[in-house]
């Protein structure tokens, strides 16, 4: 069921998985200067893998997916050590930021991982050259998601600006050796409906077939901050923009009340109240040395997660409820 003692995918449900995913599904093109992937013929063989997918999935699975892939080298390697002793199953990496690199090479060893693409528009040096309204003079971002929004507004090719970069953030990862499992976005911006445009068609692009929606679900005694209420709202628009443009969605999502909160206590109450299907349970965990304020608003709550991801009592709570683990790569399964 596992290995190293973390919660891993299950090996008898998820073989056929990675065969269709290695094999049949994933099939390298040129695209452009760099490499893409799209999605094979549906061969005989692969249908009856998918059915015996289905008719042994667990009636809920999990996504556990870490945000900052690549922010630091401490959270490189907290996230690396939360899925190899703990239950994280899918991370997402910044290419913006200074460990991207190295976090892009330590995922290859890493083949249980499912990486997606932390889009960033906020923190760290623009990956696309010639931007003409999005970066300063020194290639740096707008700081916050205020100034971001205000740029966007009064600058005129800001929004060109975004599909660019977006594009060189994925161009980035993928010349790193990453498949992307996914989309989702640093401060949750792809749900803001100019830029989940932008999104969409760079998943299309690139052939990525799934994008987070943060579609918080309610969980007793966790009460849900009015600002997530507003992104949990426009992912409901993105999860239907999705579904036209033949993108995945998972079936529900939590983590939004609890950023930098989801300790043993919230995991106990999420177990307790899991809905059915497959659903993404976002985290930030990870080492904090050399971090400040300046850097990130996380940096005792990204220890305080870690320390839940790997805690025994929680991989057992799981294993209790019958809770199998998953990447991205689960929504492609799905009849």
């Amino acid at each position: 069921m596992g290995r190293r003692g973390g919660w891993k995918i299950n090996d008898q449900k998820w073989a056929c998985a990675r065969t269709i995913a290695r094999h049949e599904i994933f099939m390298p093109f040129p695209y452009g200067a760099g490499c893409g992937f799209r999605y094979g013929g549906m061969t005989d063989c692969v249908a009856q893998r998918r059915a015996q997918y289905s008719r042994t999935v667990s009636r809920t699975t999990l996504i556990i997916n870490a945000d900052d892939f690549g922010f630091s080298t401490g959270i490189t390697d907290g996230i690396l050590e939360s899925h190899r002793a703990g239950i994280l199953t899918s991370t997402t990496l910044m290419a913006t930021m200074p460990d991207a690199l190295r976090a892009a090479a330590l995922a290859r060893e890493c083949p249980d991982l499912g990486v997606g693409i932390h889009l960033c528009l906020t923190q760290g040096t623009a990956c696309a050259g010639g931007l003409r309204a999005l970066t300063d003079a020194h290639g740096q971002f707008p700081p916050t998601v205020s100034k971001l929004f205000i740029t966007l507004a009064r600058r005129r090719h800001a929004l060109a600006d975004c599909e660019m970069e977006w594009s060189a953030q994925v161009e980035k990862a993928m010349a790193a050796g990453i498949v992307p499992t996914h989309l989702d976005s640093h401060k949750h911006v792809h749900h803001w409906p100019p830029l989940a445009n932008i999104a969409l068609r760079v998943a299309g692009r690139f052939n990525i077939p799934a994008i987070r929606a943060a579609r918080e679900i309610e969980i007793p005694e966790v009460s849900r901050p009015w600002p997530y209420r507003g992104v949990a709202a426009l992912a409901q628009r993105l999860a239907r923009r999705a579904a036209e443009a033949n993108i995945r969605v998972t079936d529900w999502f939590f983590g939004l009340s609890t950023t930098g909160a989801t300790d043993w206590a919230v995991w106990q109450r999420l177990i307790e109240n899991c809905p059915p299907g497959i659903g993404e349970i976002m985290v930030h965990p990870g080492y904090i040395s050399g971090l400040t304020t300046r850097d990130t608003r996380l940096l005792a709550q990204r220890t305080v997660e870690q320390q839940a991801l790997c805690n025994p009592s929680v991989k057992a709570a799981l294993d209790a409820h019958g809770i199998a683990g998953a990447t991205y790569r689960a929504l492609s399964m799905k009849a």
